[in-house]
């Protein structure tokens, strides 16, 4: 299965799951203004937004609107098909790289080998924050979080506006949040299902 087949499979469990809505971010679409190499690890290979307060009663809704407290966390997530010790810190720094701007990031993965491996990204999530979804590409029910990311309080609108001016992908999906901010609620057909 190619890391691209595990894409669907995590939209469908944020969505449901974790009420966050998706979208691929396809770094073959940036601009690559800065060179060879000059984005590498920039782009995650999906982003969310989630609405906390979905399901708050409306009275709530307009204070928070009028206090301008925030309604949304934004996600950001890197997948790949193994994490191993071979691989894990080359892995786990690519997340935090590209997922350094949202308020959570996540590494993906669909296997995850060993205790070792699992120690390593114990004691890399206490030092950066980043967070570990195990994909279970047999049982969507089976999918989980296995470390909880630690969230940051406040989205880097610097690194999104670099993120905007290198891809498209990345720019719909922050017109996407504006429009929330706008009319109050998320479209499910805007995004990835």
């Amino acid at each position: 299965m190619s890391e691209q087949a595990l894409y669907p499979l995590l939209t469908n469990y944020l969505r449901n799951e974790l009420n966050v809505f998706s979208l691929r971010i396809d770094e073959k679409k940036s601009s690559n203004k800065k060179g060879k190499n000059g984005n590498k690890w920039l782009h995650p290979d999906l982003v969310g937004l989630e609405d906390i307060g979905a399901h708050w009663e409306h009275t709530v809704k307009e204070c928070i609107a009028s206090y301008g407290d925030k309604r949304t966390r934004l996600w950001s997530f890197e997948v790949k098909k193994t994490v191993n010790m071979s691989n894990v810190r080359e892995a786990f720094f690519q997340a935090v790289s590209n997922s350094s701007w949202a308020n959570l990031g996540y590494l993906v993965a669909m296997k995850i080998d060993g205790e070792e491996t699992m120690r390593e990204l114990r004691m890399l999530n206490a030092a950066h924050g980043i967070g570990v979804i195990q994909l279970d590409t047999l049982n969507v029910s089976e999918i989980q979080i296995l470390i909880p990311a630690r969230e940051k309080e406040l989205v880097d609108w610097n690194s999104c506006h670099r993120l905007v001016q290198e891809n498209p992908d990345f720019k719909r999906y922050i017109k996407l949040v504006k429009q929330f901010y706008q009319v109050k609620e998320i479209k499910p057909y805007d995004w990835d299902r």
